[in-house]
């Protein structure tokens, strides 16, 4: 009760941040759609409609709903492949924008929700254009002639975001390559980046063939990032919801005893 009262007042505060035209944005009109921008707006939708999951007041269910529609319908009006849009691809310098690819799962998500065509439109036109500007990493992972640490772009936490959104895409429209893309691509992580501890990312945060990686006697910066290890597990538990594979529980499991409780400071932490 006390965790869900933190989560209705935030809630109540989020919504008080919309501007006139729909946006949750920290970034100026003038300098919006680029950097980090996407990949928070993502965070805002996915923010609102969990708690929409668990929360039993029909009002305000209904003023997230239309304050999340709002926000989306912005997004949409300026992004696409049509002329005076932006396409996805573009508006991130970073990753060749998987960040900003990655609103792929809390649009279907919308779509689920509301069940309007734009939403399932949208999240179509994201799926084609690849996810990165750098290569299509969905088309590589149907492939399966790379593993992860081998495509163009190789930055973990978000990749692993967009093939969450391209399952969800899967569940709504059925299409069997994307379930074959999103298997194909966790098995390859399984099969190349995921270390004795369960984590990814001996470089920094990035795929980088870590079941080797982990080996190094010298460490190259910050490595196996706890948000990739979170993601890892999530993303397993919707694989493991969808194929009953019980490889996926066996990941779920090796990243919590190790990789997550492993990151916890014990001896640091305010608390103590």
């Amino acid at each position: 009760a006390e965790l869900f009262g933190v989560l209705k007042e935030a809630t109540l505060a989020m919504l008080k941040t919309q501007d006139e035209l729909g946006r949750y944005s920290t970034y100026s009109i003038e300098g919006e759609f680029n950097g980090w921008d996407m990949w928070a707006r993502k965070y805002v939708i996915l923010g609102f409609l969990h708690f929409h999951e668990i929360n039993t007041d029909d009002k305000l269910n209904e003023q997230i709903v239309e304050s999340v529609k709002k926000h989306v319908d912005y997004i949409i009006s300026k992004i696409g492949n049509t002329e005076g849009k932006t396409k996805i691809t573009d508006t991130s310098w970073i990753w060749g924008a998987i960040n900003s690819s990655s609103i792929l799962e809390p649009v279907v998500r919308l779509y689920n929700l509301t069940n309007e065509q734009r939403y399932l439109d949208f999240a179509t036109y994201i799926v084609d254009e690849g996810g990165s500007r750098d290569g299509n990493i969905f088309e590589l992972a149907y492939e399966n002639k790379l593993l992860p640490y081998q495509y163009p772009v190789v930055k973990a936490y978000e990749m692993m975001s967009c093939f969450e959104g391209l399952l969800e895409y899967y569940r709504v429209t059925g299409i069997e390559k994307w379930k074959t893309a999103v298997i194909n691509f966790a098995k390859g992580v399984i099969a190349s980046d995921v270390t004795i501890a369960g984590s990814s990312g001996c470089t920094h945060e990035l795929f980088d063939n870590s079941s080797v990686a982990q080996t190094y006697t010298k460490t190259r910066g910050r490595m196996q990032e706890t948000c990739v290890t979170v993601t890892w597990m999530k993303f397993c538990l919707q694989l493991l919801c969808m194929t009953g594979d019980i490889c996926f529980a066996e990941e779920i499991e090796k990243s919590t005893y190790n990789a997550l409780y492993g990151s916890v400071n014990t001896e640091k932490s305010p608390r103590n």
